[in-house]
């Protein structure tokens, strides 16, 4: 621009002198009265003229100068910008590990990002559109050089525009501080929600962990339970060969006996005091047989079954207390007594009671639990 004024001053100059050095115009001059007042007003207007451009160029300058502050703090409040924006890209990216839910909010916050970028990219075009006014304004100023008046005018009118721009700069920069503030409130929030999800699922995976070790408690208790019948069944078969091995020996006795008692009375053809007869020998150990299924009709008396509706009543009442497995556990101690649900003998219910009371902790349930069994038989 002070090259403009400068060659507008040579201009002017140069006009001044021309006019000076001009012999027509001085001998034209010299035959009017005027010549000498002419030369006056000349020297007057080229001073007038050389002072006005003066103060142009200075008024000129001084708005260079707020143009090129306004640019620096214009320049400024970007990079503090798009500092801010990076950290809130940072948070963002941590915020995006910690939840895959907060990618919707990652995307919306990169909208705005944009948005924001946008508005500076626009921004950042209006000040160079300035800059091309304020440069259109030099050429006009280079062109109309005798239009001074004018371009202050036009001077005061971009000093206007240049301080309405720096009020818009300044009033985008508060705005973009709101908008920070409250992307880095949502940010807290998304935070706090991610952390009540991490305590929520540590107390669901302690409870797991409980349940899961009830449960194999359960089942070392069921394989101790199944240990335990299989001892019994084996003892039961050692048992029952040992009264099958008495039984054969005393058959074989039976049968030995009568042999003899029969060569003797062949022999000796009279009755052997006090042997009895072959009919009196087969008399005992008919009544033997007889007296074993004497003695078993009671016991199958003794087998009588429990209700259909026996095991629906203990499995309520072991439910409200262990919960929803009291049919399997039920089924499983029937199971390891060697007996079934559908013929379960009621001379085994207070041994099945017993049994069921031990997967209760608590002494006083236990009690209540056998107390209720019994009157429910």
């Amino acid at each position: 621009m002070s090259t403009g004024y400068e060659s507008l001053k040579g201009i002017m100059q140069k006009t001044l002198q021309h006019s000076k050095s001009n012999p027509m115009a001085i001998a034209r001059v010299k035959d009017t009265a005027a010549a000498s007042s002419l030369n006056k007003e000349i020297e007057e207007l080229e001073r007038i003229v050389v002072d006005k451009l003066g103060r142009l160029r200075g008024s000129v300058k001084e708005g260079e100068t707020v143009v090129a502050s306004e640019n620096q703090h214009a320049e400024q409040v970007i990079e503090s910008l798009r500092t801010e924006i990076a950290a809130q890209e940072a948070q963002l990216n941590a915020a995006r590990e910690k939840e895959l839910a907060s990618q919707r909010m990652e995307q919306t916050l990169t909208v705005k990002i944009r948005d924001l970028q946008s508005d500076v990219k626009k921004k950042e075009e209006a000040l160079e559109s300035r800059a091309k006014e304020i440069n259109d304004l030099k050429s006009k100023i280079d062109v109309l050089a005798k239009q001074i008046t004018q371009l202050e005018t036009a001077i005061q009118q971009a000093k206007a525009e240049t301080g309405s721009e720096a009020k818009r700069v300044q009033q985008l920069a508060e705005n973009s501080s709101a908008k920070i503030a409250t992307l880095e409130a949502e940010l807290r929030d998304r935070e706090e929600i991610v952390r009540a999800k991490e305590s929520t699922l540590k107390g669901l995976e302690q409870n797991l962990t409980a349940k899961i070790q009830d449960l194999e408690s359960q089942v070392k208790n069921k394989e101790k339970l199944l240990a335990d019948q299989d001892r019994r069944v084996n003892d039961l078969n050692s048992q029952l060969e040992t009264l099958t091995n008495g039984i054969k020996g005393m058959s074989s006795f039976f049968k030995q006996a009568e042999a003899l008692t029969a060569v003797e009375a062949q022999g000796d053809g009279t009755v052997v005091p006090g042997q009895p007869l072959k009919g009196e020998i087969e008399k005992p150990a008919n009544s033997q047989f007889k007296s074993a299924e004497v003695t078993s009709n009671p016991a199958g008396a003794a087998q009588e079954a429990v209700s259909p509706g026996f095991f629906d009543t203990v499995t309520k009442e072991l439910a409200d207390i262990n919960g929803p497995l009291a049919s399997m556990i039920i089924s499983d101690h029937v199971t390891a007594l060697g007996e079934s649900i559908e013929k379960f003998p009621k001379t085994r219910v207070t041994e099945l009671a017993k049994v069921l009371s031990k997967e209760i902790t608590d002494e006083k349930l236990k009690i209540g639990f056998r107390k209720r069994i019994a009157e429910k038989l």
